[in-house]
């Protein structure tokens, strides 16, 4: 390197460093030589400004005078560009920071806080220096600290956002509930850099939700806070006691633990159509509601949502009524008015049995007068055998025709001979349809049958069958007149189980039966219409069991009612007859479906049905069982 001049060193040394480079050169001859560190800027030919730094020292002769300094010099224009950036936007920050209206707090990668702006200073009153590091911990309130000092560390060490509510000493000694949010700061490497963060004064909010509480706790229902997420927010002190939960377990959990199992898959579809079109309406109309306590047990409900708009989001407030008493009420009356209907039943009867024997009277009472006049005859000796036979076979007439009333009595009552055939299920049910499609069409109930044409076989009266399968169906079509027209679907299926018995269901779209009410469908003058004789479900159900099988009712899991029938399966003695019989089926199953007809064809099929009905009414007499038209 080429020796240079001290005087021509300072020439190219900007003006403002030229004196403060003078005085460190001579300081460090002056004292026998050292090192040294300075910056200093230069002036290029160009006239741009460059800053450089320079590290040396001066070198001693023999005698150890000072001779010379000795050097090297670094171009830090950049570094001192980005310093000088570095504390503009510093400034910047704080200055924005101070005129914020929240209090806003850093803290450096040891979890000390290094900054403070006015408004927080301002509200605590104190010094900068008093809450820095963790100065400021000492205003937060006593019951409050562990909680919060806990939050901030874990978060800390996380590197994760946080928010926290707790109580902030005012500078006039009030504490005040401040929501803190924190959230962690990165260089552009990646490298920790400590967190920023800011807090709201939330004290007139925190009362009004206090205010808020003591409302709803005074409401006898249990009252939901839910938000969009469906996660419990709130939850009223009358929740705790109708779910069982305590109010730390609701908060926080998701409002599906409040729903039974059964229905929660159908749960977010509900609450997504409702955050899409909030408005404060009752829930699940025509629909029975159930809650589920923390023990498992179910209880009906009635809920009512409102919408609540707030800063965070949509909100829903439901309000829960446990309507267990009112539904145990409303059983009880359905029980006393169905008693008071049997009564009158009985009474019925009993003008019945009067009219009974108002019937047999004539009979008897011709049969009585023809012998007393045959008596008479023998007596008087005027007997001609011409005339006596005529007596007699008025007298056999009129005893064969007390005979018919009696028996006919009796066939409504008690079973009479089964006269059994092998019978095809899949033809009675085929028949069946043809009998009940003008009814189904002006019902508006979609029907469809789901026959299996292998195996269904049995030995029985199928004038019989017919009748229970046609009493079942007409009773599934009255039940679900109280539906919606697009609603009213009956699905009767046939197939067989791994038991040897062929299975008939027949299974409506209704409201189904009234709880308590199932136990009892097939008592004698029990049933669940006004009109009802309760005479139709006991009749079928002793045919059926005189036929071997058995007949039973329950409510669906998803709504209505189905009936099941289980007769004993006859095995076919020749497959490849009885196939061509079948028209040739390779399918195991066939549906068969009622379809809408036109007008024309409606009309056809009411005279066909009605002309079908006498007939089947006279089969049916004949046979000794009563009319089909039966009631549940």
């Amino acid at each position: 390197s080429e020796p240079v001049t001290f005087g021509r060193l300072l020439q190219v040394v900007h003006p403002e460093d030229r004196e403060r480079m003078k005085q460190l050169v001579q300081q460090m001859f002056e004292h026998g030589g050292g090192e040294y560190e300075n910056e200093y800027r230069i002036r290029r030919p160009d006239g741009s400004t460059r800053w450089i730094a320079g590290y040396g020292s001066a070198e001693l002769d023999e005698r150890g005078k000072p001779a010379f300094a000795r050097g090297v010099s670094r171009d830090i224009t950049e570094r001192k560009i980005a310093e000088e950036e570095s504390r503009e936007s510093e400034a910047r920050f704080r200055t924005v920071a101070d005129a914020a209206p929240v209090l806003i707090w850093m803290s450096g990668p040891d979890k000390l806080c290094t900054f403070f702006n006015k408004g927080w200073l301002d509200f605590t009153g104190r010094k900068l220096e008093q809450e820095l590091g963790n100065g400021w911990t000492e205003g937060v309130h006593a019951d409050d600290f562990a909680h919060c000092v806990d939050i901030y560390k874990n978060s800390f060490d996380a590197r994760q956002s946080f928010t926290m509510e707790y109580r902030l000493r005012r500078n006039d000694g009030e504490y005040r509930w401040v929501l803190d949010s924190g959230t962690p700061r990165f260089a552009s490497d990646g490298a920790f850099l400590g967190y920023i963060g800011s807090c709201i004064d939330i004290t007139e909010r925190k009362r009004t939700e206090e205010q808020f509480r003591l409302v709803l706790d005074a409401v006898p229902n249990a009252m939901i806070m839910v938000d969009s997420a469906g996660i419990i927010n709130f939850a009223s002190a009358s929740t705790a006691t109708v779910f069982g939960y305590s109010l730390s377990e609701l908060i926080g959990s998701n409002i599906e633990t409040l729903i039974p199992e059964r229905f929660r898959d159908r749960h977010g579809g509900y609450r997504k159509g409702f955050h899409s079109q909030p408005s404060s309406r009752a829930m699940g109309t025509g629909r029975d509601l159930f809650g589920r306590r923390k023990d498992g047990s179910e209880f009906p409900v009635e809920v009512g949502l409102n919408p609540i708009r707030t800063e965070q989001g949509l909100f829903v407030l439901a309000s829960v009524i446990d309507i267990t008493a009112r539904k145990q009420a409303e059983l009880e009356h359905l029980r006393q008015n169905m008693e008071l209907a049997r009564v009158g039943r009985v009474a019925v009867m009993g003008e019945l049995a009067a009219s009974l024997a108002h019937e047999v009277n004539n009979p008897i009472g011709a049969m009585v007068a023809n012998a007393s006049a045959g008596q008479r005859l023998i007596t008087a000796g005027k007997v001609e055998i011409g005339e006596l036979n005529d007596l007699l076979t008025d007298i056999a007439a009129d005893g064969r025709r007390a005979g018919e009333i009696v028996q006919g009595i009796r066939n409504m009552v008690r079973k009479g001979k089964v006269r059994r055939s092998l019978t095809e299920i899949n033809d009675t049910i085929r028949d069946l349809l043809r009998i009940v499609h003008a009814e189904a069409v002006e019902r508006d109930v979609t029907v469809t049958a789901e026959v299996d044409s292998d195996g269904c076989r049995v030995l029985a009266d199928r004038v019989q069958l017919l009748q229970v399968f046609l009493n079942l169906t007409l009773n599934a079509f009255e039940a679900m007149s109280a539906m919606r027209p697009d609603a009213r679907r009956l699905v009767i299926h046939v197939g067989s189980n791994g038991n040897g018995e062929i299975v008939v269901s027949v299974r409506d779209s209704g409201p189904g039966f009234p709880g308590g009410m199932v136990e009892r469908l097939f008592e004698p003058f029990f049933s669940t219409k006004a009109e009802g004789t309760g005479m139709g479900l006991a009749i079928s159900r002793s045919i059926i069991e005189a036929h071997g099988g058995t007949l039973s009712g329950e409510n669906c899991d998803n709504g209505g009612a189905c009936f099941t029938v289980r007769l004993l399966r006859q095995k076919r003695t020749n497959e490849t007859r009885l196939g061509s019989v079948l028209g040739g089926h390779a399918e195991s199953k066939q549906n068969l479906n009622i379809r809408s007809p036109s007008s024309c064809e409606l009309e056809a099929w009411k005279h066909r049905r009605r002309a079908k009905a006498v007939v089947l009414g006279m089969r049916l007499r004949s046979h000794g069982v009563p009319s089909a038209k039966m009631a549940h």
